[in-house]
């Protein structure tokens, strides 16, 4: 059984693999982008960057702005998109909850 699991030398990439790397590349990129922005747009609503998973960003946001902080949010990732993909859409979505469980 081990022996399945052990990679060699003549392992070659699925083609998913490679195709599916330029796409989680910019959409670390991105999400990158959009954290190096966040901190002076979020500076006046008691919110805070609390982690990222993947393409996530996950904040701890005060009860009565969080719909605010949505919307800011889902700007600023906008923004950083268009840095990256020009002309082609960005589709964000922001989930408000007591826990990330709740997404």
């Amino acid at each position: 059984m081990a022996d399945a699991w052990r990679r060699t030398w003549n392992d070659t990439p699925k083609i998913t693999a490679l195709y599916n790397t330029p796409v989680h590349g910019t959409a670390a990129d991105i999400t990158k982008k959009a954290l190096g922005l966040l901190p002076q747009r979020l500076a006046d609503t008691g919110a805070k960057i609390i982690g990222t998973v993947h393409d996530e960003i996950i904040l701890e946001v005060p009860e009565g702005v969080a719909r605010e902080v949505a919307v800011i949010l889902k700007e600023t990732m906008i923004q950083a998109g268009k840095a990256y993909l020009g002309k082609f859409p960005v589709e964000v979505g922001a989930t408000i909850g007591e826990t990330w469980a709740e997404k």
